[in-house]
């Protein structure tokens, strides 16, 4: 074999080389994902219970981020804290009388209780994955009641469900944006109608001065 043959052979294995390592960067970068979730809650059309609430947001909820690399879904990147206090403070606010937001949770006598919420799980998935047509988001929240002392009144979980379709949605980040949307709203929903029926909240609440008799659930 000439050097000439050998090096047209090294410049046809080039040409083929570099258009295949171009394709596969390119399929890499359309797989990758980096997401910043815009939240639309509308405030619930609520009676106000007499309480004076104080809400405290951990650093793991103010800050979440669904951070995956795996081939399946390589260089992906969901920031949702901001969206979680979206929802919270839209929907706080038109379950009591007041809310204030905490910087600890050291006990407090001007507050009847503080609640703190965190972001117990956020899943996510696209159509290709489950062989439909819509983007799917799963939110749960673990919630905890307590008094003014720092006990605890009560412990619930709040999920929310949500999904958009890829025929109006045409690209990853906005279907997935709108998927979690929804979640937030379907959990923001269940967060307001539900609280009165924990029944530990639901017996605290019966046993204030002032508070309405609610019925059991």
């Amino acid at each position: 074999m000439t050097r000439q043959t050998l090096s047209n052979r090294l410049l046809m294995t080039c040409r083929l080389i570099i258009p295949l390592g171009l394709l596969l960067i390119l399929a890499a970068c359309e797989q990758s994902l980096s997401l910043k979730v815009e939240s639309d809650i509308p405030v619930p059309a609520l009676d106000r219970m007499p309480v004076r609430v104080g809400v405290f947001y951990s650093e793991p909820l103010r800050n979440h981020v669904y951070a995956e690399d795996t081939k399946e879904r390589p260089g992906w990147k969901i920031e949702s804290g901001a969206s979680h206090l979206t929802m919270f403070r839209q929907v706080l606010p038109a379950m009591f009388s007041e809310v204030q937001e905490l910087t600890t949770l050291e006990p407090t006598e001007t507050l009847d209780a503080v609640l703190a919420p965190e972001l117990a799980d956020l899943q996510f998935a696209l159509p290709g994955e489950t062989g439909t047509d819509f983007y799917e988001a799963w939110v749960k929240y673990d919630m905890v009641l307590y008094d003014p002392a720092g006990d605890s009144i009560a412990g619930w979980s709040v999920t929310g469900y949500g999904k958009s379709s890829t025929e109006f949605m045409k690209s990853r980040s906005n279907g997935l944006n709108a998927a979690v949307n929804q979640a937030l709203r379907d959990a923001g929903a269940r967060l307001a109608l539900g609280f009165p029926k924990v029944a530990e909240v639901n017996a605290w609440l019966a046993q204030r001065d002032g508070a309405p008799d609610l019925p059991q659930p």
